[in-house]
């Protein structure tokens, strides 16, 4: 989604922005995938997009990454952290999505 700049003036720009918003669109959203550390309880996931409050949503994508148990410990500013179950598997992948307060 690409948001106008406080000084536009191109009103089909403006009406864009406003419909993408109507639908669901957003330039406050993140995603990838990552791996879990293997042999750790938890794994720190770098992403610029996140602040204190967002909301992260992840999906397993491989079996052991479903049976790891993975829950929100925290959220800062350019970070969350992941908990989960200590494993030295190092396929527990998943994919994440950032959605700023």
């Amino acid at each position: 989604m690409i948001i106008p700049g406080k000084g536009e003036t191109r009103l089909d720009r403006i009406i864009q922005a406003i419909g993408e918003m109507a639908t669901g669109g957003s330039n406050a959203l993140g995603r990838a995938d990552v791996v879990l550390a293997p042999g750790a309880a938890e794994t720190v996931v770098t992403d610029s997009l996140c602040a204190p409050g967002a909301l992260v949503t992840v999906a397993p994508l491989s079996a052991s990454a479903a049976a790891a148990g993975i829950f929100l410990k925290s959220t800062a500013r350019g970070a969350f952290v992941l908990g989960h179950t200590v494993s030295d598997a190092t396929d527990r992948v998943l994919r994440y999505e950032i959605r700023r307060p």
